[in-house]
């Protein structure tokens, strides 16, 4: 088992690392004076509104059964404010946003990022100019070293994946990130935009690690010797992806 192992290890070449986002799977939720919002999400405009107007406007952010993983996913909404017909307001929230500081909405990181990635499915108001987007950035001591982002301008129906790659301006290492998500286009809002996000994931390149690197517990390969075919056994819940090579590089 542990030469199989080793040699899986050794031949999967440059992998992807994932980090996990606090709450990234949108399971854990807050009852706040004008709505449930994610653990360690925040709505700005909610966040916003609320400190000049307590009640002006109802929760742009739903806590959906609609979900691709797990029991919960984030939904979005764009809508009106309450008993203002004219004035659309567009979903934007943060990961770490609290009182609306968008300054201080960022999670530390240990590496250079990669990509983000997740899985959406979302509902557009008809409209040539109407969109959803994510926005990554990435810090290293304050200063801006990279970003990532991705426009969704099409009716999504089943939940699929997204991988925003991370684009850098030198060869500083990040430090840290924000991310914001608006659920429509700011320029040309409209009520009624539906968008679902669930698995959030940070994604690092790394090396392939030596079999003293391993976390054996979580992966299992049978039998040893084989022939033709063998078995992995993955003793974990969470999705993974693997590529796996043979001596010859096919």
């Amino acid at each position: 088992m542990i030469r199989s192992t080793f040699i899986i290890a050794v031949f999967l070449g440059y992998f992807a690392q994932c980090q996990e986002i606090p709450n990234g799977g949108f399971e854990n939720w807050e009852q706040k004076s004008y709505g449930e919002e994610p653990t360690n999400w925040g709505e700005f405009s909610l966040q916003l509104f609320h400190s000049v107007i307590p009640g002006i406007l109802d929760s742009t952010i739903v806590k959906s059964e609609d979900a691709y993983l797990g029991n919960y996913a984030m939904e979005l909404r764009s809508k009106n404010l309450t008993g203002i017909s004219n004035d659309t307001i567009v979903a934007l929230v943060m990961l770490n946003l609290i009182n609306a500081n968008m300054d201080s909405a960022m999670m530390k990181i240990d590496s250079s990022l990669e990509s983000f990635s997740g899985y959406i499915k979302q509902n557009l108001i008809d409209s040539a100019e109407n969109s959803t987007a994510i926005l990554i950035s990435v810090y290293s001591k304050g200063e801006l070293i990279g970003i990532g982002s991705e426009e969704f301008v099409e009716d999504i129906i089943e939940y699929t994946r997204f991988n925003i790659p991370i684009m850098y301006f030198d060869d500083l290492k990040g430090d840290s990130i924000s991310i914001m998500i608006i659920a429509g286009n700011a320029d040309a809002p409209l009520p009624g935009n539906i968008m679902l996000l669930d698995n959030f994931k940070l994604n690092y390149k790394s090396v392939p690690q030596s079999i003293e690197e391993q976390n054996l517990s979580k992966i299992e390969v049978y039998p040893n010797p084989f022939v033709d075919q063998f078995m992995i056994k993955l003793n974990d819940s969470e999705t993974q992806e693997y590529e796996i090579y043979s001596l010859m590089g096919k």
